[in-house]
């Protein structure tokens, strides 16, 4: 195993959210390229991942979770003379010093009240120490990038590199399919800011129009932060699959996300694949990524969401935003994401 190139697997034995959907993603393209030199290690336990019967997956050790992560993981490792392990989801062991990390935001540094006290502890821990001793450190957008140095203003800024993502969704420039809700796609935690939503919507009185909100709340990591309306024209759906988030954001007159913090914000792109407009909180990775189409509203005020809102049911070029939204979304594409994983690996392996 001493010149393959290893990925740190443990992804594949988690329930699939944001963050697992692009360590998947990434892997089908790296397993394309690179066939039987990479291999995929896990904990023995079973996969919720479907693609893992299409990976080249080893599982090991006795364990799960961050002990198999940070014990049983770095032992195979040193045992088998292993040169570079790939971490594609914020961790990796601190024992094993060849590590590329992915890391997707530094929301556990930015304010910890956003989530359950036990994990930004250990989060805390895994960063001062993976961050410090990785061969190279891969983020989502130049602020995830400024982000990190930050809060760890030592590390040399070289050693990150910013690699976008893409959409899920297969593209879609139909403009003539909207009806009149709107959608938000969000998990229901104090970061997602879905209050500000649900304040606008009371607030407007639009009885054509109805709010769609998707998504969980994960209370094994976040803080309890569960929200009810009686508003007749707000409806709380749970997870959909992947089929059905894109027919609804399809048919979506727009998508409104309030987000305090992000560090890429995938569902607005989602969004503009399949030609529905944005509107977005005003935060900074938001202007560096959509600000060329997205309508824009300070997260902490209702009133101009609402303003953003009834600005863009007037719009009389709305078929033209539809337009403009799906050509900023093809300019974020998988191929182009996974070449530069495989050009940074290869700069690797070469030193």
């Amino acid at each position: 195993m001493r010149n393959k190139i290893v990925v740190n697997g443990r992804f594949l034995t988690q329930k699939v959210t944001g963050v697992q959907r692009v360590a998947t993603e990434i892997s089908k393209n790296l397993q394309q390229h690179y066939n039987k030199e990479i291999v995929f290690l896990c904990p023995n336990k079973p996969f919720l991942n479907p693609v893992s019967e299409s990976l080249n997956c080893k599982k090991i050790g006795y364990f799960s979770g961050y002990f198999w992560e940070q014990v049983e993981l770095p032992l195979f490792l040193f045992r088998n003379k292993v040169s570079l392990l790939i971490n594609f989801c914020n961790t990796a062991p601190i024992l094993f010093k060849k590590n590329v990390i992915v890391v997707h935001d530094m929301a556990v540094k930015e304010n910890k009240d956003w989530f359950n006290w036990k994990f930004a502890f250990v989060y805390n821990i895994l960063f001062y120490f993976n961050l410090k001793k990785a061969l190279k450190i891969i983020t989502v957008s130049n602020f995830s990038k400024n982000e990190i140095l930050k809060f760890y203003p030592k590390i040399e800024p070289s050693k990150i590199d910013v690699v976008y993502l893409a959409s899920f969704f297969s593209p879609n420039e139909d403009a003539n399919q909207k009806h009149d809700y709107f959608i938000a796609v969000n998990s229901l935690n104090p970061r997602k800011n879905i209050k500000v939503i649900l304040e606008a919507f009371k607030t407007l009185d639009l009885h054509q129009f109805k709010l769609k909100i998707i998504g969980g709340s994960f209370n094994t990591i976040f803080k309890n932060d569960l929200l009810e309306s009686d508003s007749l024209n707000v409806e709380f759906l749970n997870d959909v699959s992947d089929v059905e988030l894109k027919k609804e954001m399809e048919g979506a007159k727009a998508l409104i996300n309030g987000s305090f913090y992000e560090g890429f914000g995938l569902s607005a792109l989602e969004a503009m694949s399949v030609s529905t407009p944005c509107i977005l909180s005003n935060i900074p990775v938001y202007k560096e990524l959509y600000n060329e189409t997205a309508l824009f509203f300070d997260p902490y005020k209702p009133l101009e969401l609402v303003q953003k809102i009834k600005d863009l049911i007037d719009l009389e070029n709305y078929t033209d935003l539809c337009k403009r939204s799906f050509e900023l979304s093809q300019k974020f594409n998988w191929e182009i994401t996974s070449q530069r994983y495989i050009s940074i690996i290869e700069n690797l392996k070469n030193k």
